[in-house]
């Protein structure tokens, strides 16, 4: 590692857990992440002798403990859009720049230092949700192990998806340098795409296999999609791939505009 890039990743880690919303946008994850999911389990759990039939069927006891991971992901994708956007609304970032002139090491240190913090964040709060769900189903049965069928990669792709969504909002909140304008595009992204696909799916069902809402069923769950609109769920490769697509756009973009100018 370069002595420049060292000491921007240092700064950068710095900055990254000495502001307050860093842990009250993590404790919000992690709250709705883990408490949602697990109060799912729960009622599942409770409500087992009244299932009929098909219900227990389709019952996915991974896909299941993450049912609260649709609300953590906002407050991660709000982390990734505060990490970069409150430098501009503060106009801290001129100050920045003048202790890292260079604009293509300063992104490529707060990248990095974000990416992998989200990354750890993340994988802890999908393997304790994890492990949560499993303590409950374990008294109906219904426990599965890391090691039984997809389950250690449907969770490790848990805690992957929410670092990228992490990321989209982060070169959102660099491409659009104001807070609330950023979260509201990122909610609109991850969240409002869907009725704009869902308006021109009987034309083609591509719009919804690129939603990373959808790519999120397929990464995570173990069980095979039922039921009405399944064409709607890609398949694992291109859930990957749609991931990848995600991170290439948005990192890429905002590399390109944090680049051009402060």
């Amino acid at each position: 590692m370069s002595a420049p890039l060292g000491a921007a990743l240092r700064a950068e880690w710095i900055k990254l857990r000495s502001v307050r919303s860093t842990y009250i946008t993590v404790g919000i994850a992690l709250l709705l992440g883990l408490g949602i999911g697990l109060l799912d389990v729960i009622s599942t759990v409770h409500n087992w002798s009244g299932m009929n039939a098909a219900d227990r069927a389709s019952f996915d006891p991974v896909g299941n403990t993450f049912s609260g991971f649709q609300f953590g992901e906002l407050a991660f994708g709000a982390l990734g859009v505060l990490a970069i956007s409150t430098e501009y609304g503060t106009d801290l970032i001129r100050t920045t720049l003048v202790t890292v002139p260079s604009r293509r090491l300063l992104y490529t240190a707060k990248v990095l230092v974000l990416s992998v913090f989200a990354l750890i964040v993340c994988e802890t709060c999908a393997f304790s949700a994890f492990l949560l769900g499993q303590a409950v189903l374990s008294h109906r049965n219904l426990d599965v192990g890391l090691a039984h069928g997809h389950v250690l990669r449907a969770v490790g792709f848990a805690g992957l998806y929410m670092m990228v969504v992490t990321m989209v909002g982060f070169g959102l909140g660099a491409i659009i340098r104001h807070t609330a304008g950023a979260i509201a595009a990122m909610v609109a992204i991850v969240f409002l795409a869907w009725p704009a696909a869902r308006a021109v799916e009987s034309f083609s069902s591509l719009p919804d296999r690129m939603l990373l809402i959808n790519a999120a069923d397929a990464l995570t769950a173990t069980h095979p999609a039922t039921g009405l609109h399944t064409e709607r769920i890609p398949s694992f490769g291109f859930a990957c791939l749609d991931l990848i697509v995600y991170l290439a756009v948005f990192l890429g973009i905002a590399a390109w505009r944090f680049t051009r100018d402060a």
